[in-house]
C-alpha cells in the first residue's frame, strides 16, 4: 500500500484494470457481507436490500467475445460465472473493460457518448441497465466513498 493512499484505494487498485468478473466477484461480496460486522465496517450495511426481490440475468462481454461474464440476480442471492449466458435480461457488448467501466460510472452525455461512439452496445431492458448502473455506483460512491475511479 503506498503512502497516503486508503484502504479502499489499495483494495481496488487500479480499477479500470479490473476484469469483469473481479467487480462482479467484490459486487457478490459486499451484497453477501452487507449485514455482517465485516460489511458494516466498510459501510455496506443494507446494500443487500437492492436485490431482494429481484431476478435478472446480465451477460457483459467484449465485441469480440474473448471476455465474457454472467451476473445472476435471483431473489437476494447473486451469481457469478464466466461465459455468457444464452438467456438474459440484459445484454452489455463492449469495446474494451475499461469502455464498460466509463460507461458503468459515468453520468449524464458520458452514456450517450459511449452509446453514439460504439464503445458500448446495449441489448435488453434498458430499466435493468440502470439498476445495475445504480447498485454499482451505490457500491462505489455512496458506500466506499470513492470520489472517482479513473485517474
Amino acid at each position: 500500500m503506498t503512502e497516503g493512499a486508503s484502504f479502499l484505494d489499495w483494495l481496488l487498485g487500479n480499477t479500470e484494470d479490473w476484469s469483469v468478473e473481479r467487480f462482479l466477484g467484490f459486487m457478490k461480496w459486499a451484497f453477501e457481507h452487507s449485514d455482517h460486522t465485516s460489511g458494516a465496517a466498510l459501510g455496506l450495511k443494507g446494500y443487500h436490500e437492492n436485490i431482494e426481490n429481484f431476478k435478472a440475468v446480465y451477460v457483459f462481454e467484449t465485441e469480440d467475445h474473448l471476455v465474457q461474464a454472467t451476473a445472476c440476480f435471483n431473489d437476494g442471492s447473486m451469481v457469478v460465472g464466466t461465459g455468457g449466458a444464452t438467456k438474459w435480461d440484459l445484454k452489455i457488448s463492449f469495446k474494451d473493460v475499461l469502455a464498460l467501466w466509463k460507461f458503468i460510472f459515468s453520468g449524464g452525455n458520458d452514456i450517450v457518448d459511449s452509446m453514439l461512439a460504439n464503445d458500448v452496445q446495449v441489448y435488453g431492458n434498458l430499466n435493468y441497465l440502470y439498476k445495475f448502473g445504480f447498485m454499482a455506483k451505490d457500491l462505489v460512491f455512496q458506500r466506499l466513498g470513492l470520489k472517482r475511479i479513473f485517474v
